[in-house]
């Protein structure tokens, strides 16, 4: 459909009917056309051309103070917009082929009119869903309904505007033109088709355009990445950008890296020209894949601010953990919890453990969430710090599911008899009450095997492709618990740091001028959100009752465990120590095992008993946890039984070897040795005879020498020792002179 300007016919003073628009401003006027009209208030959509039908947005409520304002202050107009001319052609032939398909797209959306003049049915909760489940019953399309619905609105109610709207350009032809009809297609020039981005105004127009070279990149970085395993839009559209894109269009892409340029080619644009052109095999359909879109929010989920609501859950991560040596041994695959806030959408704690699920292991993810990072992940060479990950507040509501470690009375206990924490677990088959966890660790497993981190699998193995595929990482897994740590602590700082479309609808964010990412939002609604719930019980005594309990030993100033010593480092653990005994007492210490660098003592006195780790045990540990140590414990026992079994075959060989290389000794054919004490002379004499032997015998000298044949005549060699014994003799025996 070509460009047709407006064409606005003014009327005079009425009171407001569905149909009817509102021009706004005289110098660059902007259009609503109401769509319902109730006692206190208005809907309506803003309408511009009628090429931008195909992106409008649902009804909005405007108060009636807020049209009155907008009549008073800004020279509001009531009157018509005339229709475009294609649908006034199909009115005058009420008996065409258009008529069939007008009545067919009316009684589609009949139902969903009437159920609009309630306006209850046009809130934001209920409007997309309605769409959604008529289009379920018909077996329609959602898009093509909801489309439908909103330019019957668009266009003021007329049937007339169920007619399909006549296509826009192809992909890859050419765009609109700004000339006029007469010129010619060569000499009319071309034109980024859509609205522009909206960081235009910072970084300058888009006005890159797509030819057939740029799809044809698309469609080979799909399927190479098709190739490889499965693949999201998302990460395929990174993957050409940053490949296929920057070979093509240097210039382009390095003012879009400088901050520059605006994004050249949208995800959304990637997504439209290859579905467009795509044709895959059966294996690579398989691989690409899509998620469905949420059908409407239901705003079941909800929370007054930051810190007051958190959702915690725990799964299988899909990774394979093994051993670094010849022959790998599965260690297993990690169990990953999670916390996260349900009003700003940020992460407060990840914890990977290799244990069975358990009190004591959400214990640690709740320890996690409320202490320094910096402390916490440095040992295990993790990069980050409580600034780009900051401490958590702790909650007033904490929401699982009914798991097991959940539901345990050991954790009804703790959280909400000792930390005063409420506790709502959700009703059976009810996952959608913590959505929002639900769909962070379905994002966590998706971006980890699109990290291609060792060991990694997109889907749960039930079918042999899944089956192969999982076997596949098993045999290419990580060697450590810190790796795959430290991949998801990647991710979750860059989730952290992302903006998120919810956020984006949180007008108090916009109207503070803080960025949507989950980390702004949290930190500024913690300062900034009044009137929110608030746990009873200070920081401090949090992190204390949430260390894990267990069992250790103290003998001569000392605490040993898990075979390792902790030294007294406050006045309380100078006075067990000093009171322990030579034999080792069993004593009650708490400690987390993700961070076993210290642990403490519970004592009457206010401060507990600190101890903290020897700079051997510490070197010892190095970057692995307890439990991971715990999980490698039969390994390590078995390489060192292994090791010591091969060390010792090695030496009974040798033995056997020599003993049968031995020749057994005939005393009567042995040379006698002469035991007289040598002169000091004769003996530094005979020392340099055997070195020299030696040193020949290392360098080959000696064997050549074997074969030089004898001569009649002395060599110099011979006669210069001889010299030298002469004279030795002389010496000798004017010593015994004297």
């Amino acid at each position: 459909m070509s460009k047709i300007p407006i064409e606005f016919e003014k009327v005079g003073n009425i009171t407001p009917t569905e149909g009817l628009v509102l021009r706004v401003g005289n110098q660059q006027p902007k259009y609503l056309r109401v769509t319902h009209v109730f006692t206190s208030c208005i809907y309506g959509i803003w309408v511009t051309t009628p090429q931008q039908a195909r992106s409008a947005r649902r009804p909005k409520r405007i108060s009636s103070n807020e049209v009155t304002h907008l009549i008073e202050n800004n020279g509001g107009q009531w009157g018509k917009l005339r229709l475009p001319y294609q649908f006034i052609g199909i009115g005058k032939f009420r008996k065409n082929d258009h008529t069939e398909a007008i009545e067919a797209a009316w009684n589609l959306i009949e139902p969903l009119v009437y159920a609009f003049k309630n306006e209850e049915n046009l809130s934001s909760a209920h409007f997309t869903s309605l769409i959604r489940n008529r289009s379920e019953t018909l077996g329609v399309n959602f898009l093509t309904l909801y489309r439908l619905v909103l330019r019957y609105y668009y266009f003021g109610g007329t049937r007339l505007a169920l007619i399909s709207l006549p296509p826009g350009a192809k992909p890859a032809a050419r765009a609109y033109s700004l000339g006029e009809k007469n010129e010619s297609p060569s000499t009319q020039p071309s034109m980024r088709r859509g609205r522009q981005p909206a960081l235009a105004s910072e970084l300058g127009r888009n006005n890159f355009i797509i030819d057939d070279d740029d799809i044809s990149d698309m469609l080979a970085c799909l399927k190479g990445s098709l190739r490889k395993g499965p693949a999201f839009f998302t990460e395929v559209h990174q993957e050409y950008l940053s490949t296929y894109f920057r070979r093509r269009h240097p210039d382009t892409f390095s003012q879009y890296i400088d901050n520059r340029y605006p994004e050249p080619i949208t995800l959304r644009q990637f997504r439209y020209y290859v579905n467009e052109n795509l044709q895959l095999t059966d294996d690579l359909a398989r691989n690409l894949r899509k998620y469905e879109r949420n059908p409407g929010r239901t705003g079941s989920v909800r929370a007054a601010g930051p810190g007051e609501v958190y959702e915690i859950d725990a799964t299988g991560g899909r990774i394979f953990l093994v051993t670094d040596e010849e022959n790998p041994v599965t260690v297993g695959k990690p169990i990953i919890y999670l916390i996260i806030d349900r009003w700003s959408r940020f992460v407060v704690s990840v914890y990977l453990s290799l244990r069975p699920p358990s009190w004591s292991e959400v214990q640690y993810a709740l320890l996690i969430a409320f202490t320094s990072r910096t402390k916490r992940f440095a040992s295990m060479g993790v990069d980050i710090d409580d600034e780009r990950w900051p401490i958590g507040r702790f909650p007033s509501t904490l929401c699982p599911d009914r798991g097991s470690d959940f539901m345990s009375r050991s954790m009804e206990k703790v959280v909400t008899d000792d930390l005063r924490i409420e506790l709502t677990p959700l009703p059976p088959l009810c996952p959608d009450g913590k959505a929002i966890v639900e769909r962070t660790i379905r994002e966590i497993k998706r971006r980890m095997f699109m990290s291609k981190l060792k060991g990694t699998y997109a889907d749960r193995p039930l079918d042999p492709p899944t089956k192969r595929e999982a076997k596949k990482a098993q045999a290419t897994a990580v060697n450590s618990l810190a790796d795959a740590y430290r991949a998801v602590i990647e991710i979750i700082d860059d989730h952290n740091n992302r903006p998120h479309s919810a956020l984006r609808r949180r007008r108090t964010l916009a109207r503070a001028g803080v960025p949507p990412t989950p980390k702004e939002a949290y930190l500024w609604g913690l300062k900034n959100i009044t009137g929110l719930r608030t746990p009873p019980l200070a920081d401090g005594d949090y992190r204390r009752l949430l260390l894990g309990i267990d069992d250790a030993s103290i003998a001569k100033g000392v605490i040993r465990y898990c075979s390792r010593l902790y030294y007294p480092v406050n006045e309380p653990a100078q006075e067990l120590a000093f009171r322990s005994a030579a034999r080792p007492k069993r004593v009650e210490v708490r400690i987390d095992r993700t961070d076993p660098s210290e642990l403490f003592i519970e004592t009457s006195a206010p401060e507990w008993a600190h101890f903290s780790l020897g700079v051997g045990g510490a070197g010892e540990l190095m970057s692995l946890t307890l439990d991971e140590e715990a999980a490698l414990a039969d390994q390590t026992a078995l390489a060192f039984a292994r090791a010591d079994h091969e060390s010792k075959i090695q030496r009974i060989r040798k033995k056997v070897a020599d003993v049968a290389k031995t020749p057994k000794k005939n005393l009567n054919a042995m040379p006698t040795v002469n035991r007289d004490k040598l002169s000091q002379i004769d003996l530094s004499l005979a020392r340099q005879h055997e070195t020299t032997k030696m040193k020949e015998a290392l360098s080959g000298k000696s064997a050549a020498r074997d074969h030089v044949p004898a001569t009649s005549e002395p060599t110099w060699e011979a006669l210069e020792e001889q010299e030298r014994l002469q004279n030795l003799e002389i010496i000798r025996k004017n010593r015994g002179r004297e």
